[in-house]
């Protein structure tokens, strides 16, 4: 099915970018990883290319590798629409050097940029349309919503950079977070033109403890139908 997916439009990078991260969930590494390294052929202008292999070589334990591609995120020109990635993928980085120190080669990294920074709670949206503007919406435990126009909570959380035309992604992250119920939810204001696969696909990484040897991930996938929509992804205790 999932070949007959990427048939319907070889070069719809938006398209094999489902299939790649479909493939990664059910363990075809192989697959997975050789389609995200044509998407970089596809689209070498964007950092989410780069972004989306590192992360396939650290699922798949290649560590250094991981380290690479997402070190490009941080230090390649990239188009002013998706400042901030930058920031993202070095809290990607350096949480791979704090649970995977052994064996790795990173010193061509800035020194400056290695910092180890473990959170409570760090969540992560993306999603797989170029054109689109999705936001990332997290309520706190008092209430308190997080979001792009009030970036920073008086609990400590703070959310990235506002993405309103490419793919994402979007982090909220905070370092010591309060006990109690976090809601997590994407407004979808829509996209700019239509394509094959429709509407968005969002797809959320949930983490506790994120950067510590106790770290714990969720995944949830979301298709989106209805623009200009508040979906609800989520709702978690800590």
């Amino acid at each position: 099915v999932l070949s007959n997916i990427a048939e319907l439009d070889l070069d719809n990078h938006s398209l094999l970018r489902i299939v790649a991260q479909r493939l990664l969930q059910l363990g075809e590494k192989k697959l997975a990883i050789s389609l995200f390294h044509y998407l970089i052929e596809l689209r070498p202008e964007e950092p989410q290319s780069y972004r989306d292999l590192g992360l396939a070589f650290e699922k798949t334990g290649q560590y250094n590798e991981a380290l690479r591609y997402l070190y490009k995120v941080v230090t390649e020109p990239y188009d002013g629409r998706f400042d901030g990635i930058q920031v993202i993928a070095l809290n990607e980085i350096n949480n791979i050097i704090a649970n995977h120190p052994r064996n790795l080669k990173y010193d061509y990294i800035d020194k400056a940029f290695i910092q180890k920074m473990p959170v409570d709670i760090r969540i992560v949206l993306n999603w797989d349309s170029d054109d689109t503007d999705v936001d990332l919406w997290v309520t706190e435990p008092d209430g308190e919503k997080c979001m792009y126009s009030y970036p920073l909570t008086a609990n400590g959380g703070r959310i990235s950079n506002d993405f309103t035309q490419g793919y994402g992604p979007e982090e909220y992250m905070i370092r010591n977070a309060k006990k109690g119920s976090y809601r997590i939810q994407a407004h979808y204001y829509g996209d700019h033109r239509p394509t094959v696969n429709g509407k968005a696909t969002l797809s959320v990484q949930l983490y506790k403890q994120y950067g510590t040897t106790m770290q714990y991930k969720r995944e949830i996938t979301r298709r989106l139908n209805v623009t200009n929509d508040v979906v609800d992804l989520g709702e978690f205790e800590f």
